[in-house]
Parts: C-alpha cells; sequence; structure tokens
C-alpha cells in the first residue's frame, strides 16, 4: 500500500491559491514599476523643458510660446503629484499583496510540513513492518532448522 495524504486536495488548493497570490504580486510590482518609470520620465521631460524654456528665451521666443511652454508644465507638475498620488496607492496594494502571498505561502507550507511528517511516520512503520516480516521469517527458519 502506497502512501496517501489525506489532505491532498486541500494541498492541491493551497497551492494554486499561491500561484495566484504570487502572480497577483508579480502584477502589483509590475504596475508600481511602471508607474515609478513613467514618473521618471516626467521628471526627466520636466527638467528637460526649463532649459530649453531657458535657451529659447535667449533666443528670441515669443510670449505666447513662453505662455503655452508655463501651461504646459503647470499641467505636468498636476500630472506628476496625480501620478505620485497613483504611485503610494499602487504601493499599497503591492503591499497588501504582498501580504496575501505571504499568508497563502504559510497556509501551504502548513499542509506540506503535515504531508511530510505523515510520510516520514508511513516510510517508518513499513519499515517497522518490513523488519518484522523478516524477524518472523527468520524465526520460522530457525524453528524448521530444530525439528
Amino acid at each position: 500500500m502506497s502512501f496517501r495524504f489525506a489532505l491532498a486536495p486541500l494541498l492541491r488548493l493551497r497551492q494554486s491559491i499561491e500561484r495566484q497570490r504570487t502572480l497577483q504580486l508579480q502584477e502589483a510590482n509590475l504596475q508600481v514599476s511602471r508607474a515609478q518609470e513613467t514618473l521618471a520620465q516626467l521628471e526627466r521631460f520636466l527638467s528637460d523643458s526649463a532649459q530649453s524654456d531657458s535657451t529659447a528665451l535667449k533666443a528670441g521666443c515669443t510670449a505666447a510660446e513662453l505662455q503655452f511652454a508655463s501651461v504646459l508644465r503647470e499641467n505636468l507638475h498636476r500630472f506628476r503629484q496625480e501620478l505620485q498620488s497613483d504611485i503610494r496607492k499602487l504601493e499599497l496594494l503591492r503591499q497588501q499583496a504582498a501580504s496575501e502571498y505571504h499568508q497563502a505561502y504559510r497556509e501551504r507550507e502548513v499542509l506540506e510540513t503535515m504531508r511530510a511528517r505523515q510520510r516520514r511516520a508511513y516510510q517508518q512503520e513499513q519499515l517497522r513492518r518490513q523488519q518484522q516480516e523478516l524477524d518472523a521469517a527468520y524465526l520460522l527458519q530457525r524453528w524448521h532448522h530444530r525439528n
């Protein structure tokens, strides 16, 4: 008779949940990374545009062009604030996803540990039975030689 873990269906469920939580955590990490990269690009653009505005002013840019650039920069600053707010929200979602993953990991690990303990106990019992059978065969053989 081979080893059978009675809670195998529950273990498979926990493994599936852990895989789902892993994917959710990866997705949350990806969203945070994308938002941070967008913010970094925006910061570079704002820095570059400030430098180009001073160059354009020296080159004789019109007031309308400067005002348009100023309005554009104001909108980009607002967008930056919204993006920073979104990043904070995404960070919270990532923390929640990490927490859910760790919980799923622990729950699966508990069942894995139970299965490993039960398998060891089963194997020890099998070895004990085999030894008993060998001992009984040896004693039977000795008894036959005496008679």
